[in-house]
């Protein structure tokens, strides 16, 4: 190699590094860009084609490395709808193409990225700060069943949803042995005829409006949870227990709240008979059926099965009795209010009454060869020829939610790299200007 050789492998040198400054650059600009993957820069030697005993250094190039396998630190936001993958994989997502009538349509072929701030946006699909849109898989609300097929851009349903009549109430509870109103009122409970299977039952036992003080002496509150009719009207099931003087327990419900004199207010439910052991006895099975006329306040509640499973009689020395479970399935209607996202990848949508129904479940993709997708704009990638073709299934993944997937780029590595790069790019300058001297001593012996 000669001077001139010299020269363009020093030539080279500076075209590299000034290839490496400008990826460290741009990594140093997306250090805080969510789910950035920086480029690092790959040095390939160049050697002219010269016999095996000839072989001289040659030149350099420089290539971009990706690293797109290589996690950046999670961090937390707090919000609900941010979401970051622990482990392989990429959110696919979808480009508004155009809006027809303010309804936007979609690419059909998926972009594939880490970036998870996705917000709700006016039609209720999550899209992300680039602007790109979630894709997933479609969930049956009631069975949670995923449906199958290619993944779809996801949304949230943009209706109200419908109210549910209560048909089940779950109630559990410890009765005392000895309660801290002893008796009821031998005036409020129809008279119970011995037999040899103990007490009937007293359903349909009422207490008027001017007896409810005396009722109210000599029973104990039994709690109470709100069911709901068919257009999901709420209503207060108040309750309370009476143990009459043949030792079982009657349970009455407050039929009419505002009832007074005559009129009824409090109706028994049901007969309740324990074991020396303070099991329930009776009713068997232990889920009874409210009548058909079934009300509260003047609204009918129909045919509601009441679970009493759960019911026991041990000692309390508080004499009151104490609620372990009173629920019920039924509720109001509702607005949507928010997106939650599960750890496994199932999103919700939370309504204004509390509850969730699932959705989607996001899509998840795997390449075999990751390093190689190409890389757009936004944080997104696009499947190549030698990516492969994209894997759905979260696998061994799981969603990490209320934070974000910062960028994998370290300002104190990046710095320290872009200062070894300027002293070799100075180093290569250097060797221009040793050769340009030589090349002057040279011209200066022919003078």
């Amino acid at each position: 190699m000669g001077i001139f050789g010299a020269m363009e492998t020093a030539v080279s040198g500076m075209q590299a590094q000034a290839y490496a400054l400008d990826n460290i650059s741009g990594n140093i600009a997306n250090s805080q860009t969510i789910g950035y993957k920086r480029i690092d820069t790959s040095f390939q030697d160049l050697i002219p084609d010269l016999g095996v005993s000839s072989q001289i250094t040659g030149g350099v190039n420089a290539a971009s490395q990706s690293t797109n396998s290589v996690a950046g630190a999670f961090q937390s936001t707090g919000v609900n709808s941010n979401v970051a993958i622990s482990g392989d994989g990429y959110f696919a997502v979808s480009r508004q193409t155009t809006s027809v009538s303010g309804n936007p349509t979609f690419e059909s072929t998926p972009y594939f990225t880490r970036r998870g701030d996705f917000t709700l946006d006016k039609n209720n699909n999550l899209v992300n700060g680039a602007g790109y849109y979630l894709m997933g898989y479609s969930v049956d609300p009631t069975t949670g069943v995923v449906s199958s097929g290619e993944p779809t851009t996801i949304q949230l349903p943009t209706g109200d949803m419908a109210p549910k009549a209560t048909t089940t109430v779950t109630y559990q509870g410890n009765l005392p042995t000895t309660p801290a109103n002893p008796v009821a009122p031998v005036t409020a409970l129809a008279p119970a005829t011995a037999s040899s299977d103990g007490p009937p039952p007293v359903t349909g036992t009422t207490v008027s409006g001017d007896g409810e003080s005396s009722f109210l002496n000599a029973t104990i509150a039994g709690g109470s949870v709100t069911v709901y009719d068919q257009s999901g009207t709420p209503v207060n099931l108040q309750t309370r227990w009476a143990k009459n003087s043949s030792g079982t327990w009657d349970l009455y419900y407050e039929s009419n709240s505002t009832a007074t004199g005559t009129n009824t207010k409090w109706t028994c439910l049901q007969n309740f008979q324990f074991d020396a052991g303070g099991k329930l006895s009776s009713p068997n099975p232990a889920t009874v059926t409210a009548p058909t006329s079934f009300s509260i306040d003047g609204k009918t509640l129909g045919a509601i099965s009441l679970n009493f499973s759960g019911m026991s009689q041990y000692g309390d020395t508080s004499g009151q009795f104490r609620t372990t479970n009173i629920a019920q399935d039924g509720h109001s209607s509702a607005s949507l209010t928010g997106v939650q996202f599960g750890d496994k990848g199932r999103i919700y949508a939370l309504y204004s009454n509390g509850l969730q129904e699932p959705v989607a479940d996001i899509a998840i993709a795997k390449f075999s060869g990751d390093q190689a997708l190409k890389r757009l704009d936004g944080g997104v990638y696009q499947q190549s020829d030698q990516s492969g073709e994209p894997i759905y299934g979260a696998g061994d993944s799981n969603i990490l939610v209320g934070g974000l997937e910062a960028s994998n780029a370290d300002i104190s590595q990046e710095f320290s790299a872009m200062i070894a790069t300027q002293q070799a790019y100075s180093a290569n300058a250097k060797v221009i200007t040793a050769a340009q001297q030589m090349m002057t001593e040279a011209i200066d012996v022919i003078r």
